[in-house]
């Protein structure tokens, strides 16, 4: 069977070149206005003044890698009020009473339990405090707040991490390959649900006392399908106690095994005497400091697996971005692991997956690109400086048929588009291929 060409698009983004090259002061400003921007609207407006400016790519290159300067600021327990479709969240940062803004801070996301708790009304008792139930030294803590109505495995409350974490990149130095996401009870379910759809921000994903089996659960209302195979994106250590009435490790065994089937980077610690606590934290607390330190996050990781069923969301982990779904004549066929052993003679699926989904595994060495793919039509391949060579071709291979031999231009323009969505210091794309799957 003979296939249509490949289609293969490069974003250009705002054209400068008959422009006259800016003076040192115009760009300035500019990125001034690009780092000042309290919003993601303002930045994105900020960076396409700044892609006017004719500046050259790599002088942008290297200011978007320096970054903002960073003035003094709060230290001790920050309120960060914001809202959920109305529903108000009391949001607290913890900042360590020695934080000098000269160097990169880690920073801990950490999700909370008791997610099915009703937001106090007027006059009912306040909210509980939110708190650091496994403390530790040296790092920012963030503690978004979740309710009933804004659980962590819903859109809202995603979008409000999300919105948090930039928050505070923008006021304190955020050390981007420190920046982890950790939780206790339903904020160590919580982790799982991010790990498998939202994973890119994530140095390690940190699940304590939580179960997979609840995002499993229909009736807890995720935002659509999760795919064990996602988690081989972001290394976890979780967490479990023997004695747990709750989330007993015996039962989260099995989903730990399988798991490893899909060759996910896990590590598990069970503490057989420890109920639904963190008693175990005196003897677990250098064993988590130290798997953190062994994991720093990789920007642009050799190898990519992404599966999602939907391509508003929840459809990119770094540089790979999943456009469009549906079957092509072209589809390779990729390892699924979703079935787990309660018990040794049986068999079951972990995860619902009605609607068709589409998967992406990709793995770079050098400026080639192998990519096989299910249920794709078209992704996007973000491309940047500091693994690729843009002096010579950049090579892409598609379920064994070359899409692209060519050279590949840098952009101002695309790079700084997605600096505003990323505020990522290490993360920085030069270009985008745009290609359909034959």
């Amino acid at each position: 069977m003979r296939f249509a060409p490949i289609v293969l698009v490069i974003l250009a983004g705002a054209s400068v070149a008959a422009q006259r090259p800016a003076s040192s002061s115009q760009v300035d400003a500019a990125m001034k206005a690009f780092w000042d921007a309290d919003d993601q609207s303002g930045t994105e407006r900020a960076a396409r003044l700044v892609a006017a400016s004719g500046a050259p790519f790599e002088e942008i290159r290297a200011r978007l890698k320096a970054g903002r300067s960073y003035a003094k600021a709060k230290t001790g327990r920050i309120e960060m009020l914001s809202h959920d479709r109305g529903l108000a969240l009391d949001n607290v940062l913890e900042v360590p009473a020695d934080y000098d803004p000269m160097r990169a801070w880690p920073l801990r996301i950490s999700l909370h339990g008791g997610v099915g708790r009703e937001a106090p009304g007027p006059g009912d008792p306040p909210a509980r405090p939110l708190a650091n139930r496994v403390p530790s030294e040296g790092e920012l803590v963030l503690h978004p707040r979740a309710w009933a109505q804004s659980q962590w495995w819903n859109p809202g409350q995603v979008e409000n991490i999300t919105r948090l974490l930039d928050r505070v990149k923008h006021e304190y130095n955020v050390d981007e390959s420190r920046t982890y996401i950790t939780g206790i009870s339903d904020g160590g379910t919580g982790v799982y649900f991010f790990a498998m759809r939202v994973a890119t921000p994530w140095a390690a994903c940190m699940p304590l006392n939580g179960h997979p089996l609840v995002i499993a659960n229909p009736d807890t209302g995720a935002d659509g399908q999760l795919y064990a195979g996602n988690l081989i994106n972001c290394p976890v250590h979780a967490v479990n106690g023997g004695k747990d009435p709750l989330y007993p490790a015996a039962s989260v065994e099995p989903l730990i095994a399988m798991f490893k089937k899909a060759n996910v980077v896990v590590d598990w610690d069970v503490y057989p005497d420890a109920g639904h606590d963190v008693s175990w934290w005196p003897q677990e607390r250098p064993k988590y400091e130290a798997y953190l330190a062994k994991h720093p996050r990789v920007a642009h990781p050799e190898r990519v697996s992404w599966e999602t069923e939907r391509t508003d969301r929840y459809n990119r982990f770094r540089w790979v971005v999943i456009d469009r779904l549906g079957k092509r004549g072209s589809d390779t066929a990729l390892q699924d692991v979703n079935t787990y052993s309660p018990v040794p003679i049986m068999q079951r699926q972990l995860f619902d997956h009605e609607k068709p989904s589409g998967r992406v595994d990709a793995v770079r060495t050098g400026n080639d690109i192998d990519v096989k793919s299910r249920g794709v039509q078209q992704f996007t391949l973000l491309l940047s400086p500091d693994v690729v060579d843009f002096g010579k071709p950049v090579r892409v291979t598609i379920n064994g048929k070359v899409a692209h031999d060519a050279l590949v231009k840098p952009d101002a323009a695309t790079m700084l588009a997605w600096a505003a969505r990323d505020h990522d210091r290490t993360m920085l794309y030069g270009a985008e291929l745009h290609i359909l799957v034959p």
